[in-house]
């Protein structure tokens, strides 16, 4: 006798997996007696936890146990009840049992007593899982209304509210909580301040704060927390998109505040830990430092930290490579990159120093300007005035830059240059 005759897989699911929740474990132990029972040994235990049964989301426990049996691996899957199979009728239930057939497989429900090799009981499986559907668009739609209910009035709709604010159990509002609001304000204070997520993820990691769940601190779920709406007192919504494919909508990660049908505003749900303005302050501000690439996910934006980055160029001729910063020297990259090019190099001091010395003395009046201006708003003035800057090669090693003979300005604007 093979294998696949004399053993069974399980298939268990749980739509809502919360801390001290058994369910799980009590769907095994059934299912193992059953087993038991029956004469045969689990090979293998296919578990979904947190995964609905109705909506359309990614199951992988339902497709290993479905490819159990449809590969021979086992003839037999073990459920606890159909609807922990499926919430969504015939529609699914019937294509399983017909690939199951086809391989001489079953499908056996341990608390309604049914077994898919029973031509009685395949019918009886075809109106429980309709049955299953039905219950399930009733409840769904139960939930909808309350949370339209609890929408019109301001209130929390579920879920954890984001770190430093708790649901009021009186009101059903939120408010700050005593013990985490003073560090999520300090949060907010920092990404005002101008901090960047990862200064601020390291000060609170060095002071041993933990996160909303526990560890440390990520620069994703500080960007998260920071742009959450609850965070300014605003209810949430996530966004949904049509999924032509499935024909349905399907939910994104793009959460966005929740507005009032009829007039349109967002819905305040309670206290905040900033305010709607300061909010919009920060997420202005995250937003200079990300852009959009075609995936659709946002990546940080790299800013050059020198002065000249981008300006420079090389020389010499048939070269005309961008040079970059290299220790204390701007170098030509088609050096460092291998190519026969033998390179201009110059001091970094010396030739910021001659840049500056000639922008700024064709441009007066922006002295104080410059002068109060850290590297990033010096490149600013530096970019809307200059084309691009030529270092040529010193004419041998350990010569003194100078900025007459190596060093050419193109200015905005102009066909020569100086």
């Amino acid at each position: 006798m093979q294998q696949a005759d004399t053993h069974a897989d399980l298939y268990l699911r749980l739509s809502l997996d919360r801390e001290g929740k058994t369910a799980i474990e009590r769907q095994e132990a059934d299912c193992r007696a059953w087993a038991e029972q029956h004469g045969l040994l689990v090979r293998q235990v296919h578990v979904d936890r947190g995964r609905s049964g109705y909506k359309h989301v990614t199951r992988k426990g339902f497709d290993a146990a479905r490819n159990a049996v449809t590969s021979g691996a086992v003839r037999t899957l073990i459920v606890w009840k159909l609807d922990r199979l499926s919430r969504k009728g015939t529609a699914e239930v019937g294509p399983l049992l017909c690939e199951f057939d086809k391989v001489g497989g079953r499908l056996v429900s341990v608390m309604n007593r049914l077994d898919s090799t029973n031509s009685g009981d395949r019918l009886a499986m075809a109106s429980l899982s309709e049955w299953a559907r039905t219950e399930a668009e009733t409840q769904g739609e139960r939930i909808r209304h309350a949370k339209q209910y609890l929408r019109g009035r301001g209130r929390w709709i579920g879920g954890q509210p984001p770190y430093g604010l708790r649901i009021d159990p009186g009101s059903g509002r939120l408010t700050p909580d005593p013990e985490t609001s003073v560090y999520a304000r300090l949060i907010a204070d920092e990404a005002l301040a101008g901090q960047s997520l990862v200064r601020i993820a390291r000060l609170l990691n060095e002071h041993e704060v933990a996160a909303s769940r526990g560890g440390l601190w990520q620069v994703g779920s500080l960007s998260q927390l920071l742009r959450a709406p609850a965070f300014a007192g605003l209810l949430p919504e996530t966004e949904t998109v049509w999924d032509e494919e499935r024909c349905f909508r399907k939910y994104t990660s793009v959460v966005r505040p929740y507005r009032d049908p009829h007039t349109g505003c967002p819905v305040i749900v309670g206290e905040g830990i900033v305010t709607v303005e300061e909010q919009q302050w920060i997420v202005a501000a995250l937003e200079s430092r990300t852009r959009l690439r075609g995936d659709g996910l946002r990546r940080p934006v790299r800013r050059a930290a020198h002065l000249l980055t981008g300006l420079l160029f090389c020389a010499v001729d048939g070269c005309g490579t961008r040079m970059s910063k290299n220790g204390t020297s701007y170098v030509c990259q088609g050096v460092r990159l291998g190519h026969t090019c033998p390179g201009a190099r110059a001091m970094a001091v010396r030739v910021e120093e001659a840049v500056a010395d000639a922008f700024l003395s064709r441009n007066p009046t922006l002295v104080a300007q410059w002068e109060g201006s850290e590297v990033q708003g010096r490149r600013g003035l530096l970019f809307a005035a200059v084309e691009r800057v030529w270092v040529t090669r010193a004419p041998g090693r350990g010569r003194r830059f100078d900025p007459e003979k190596r060093l050419r300005i193109l200015w905005a604007g102009e066909s020569h240059e100086e």
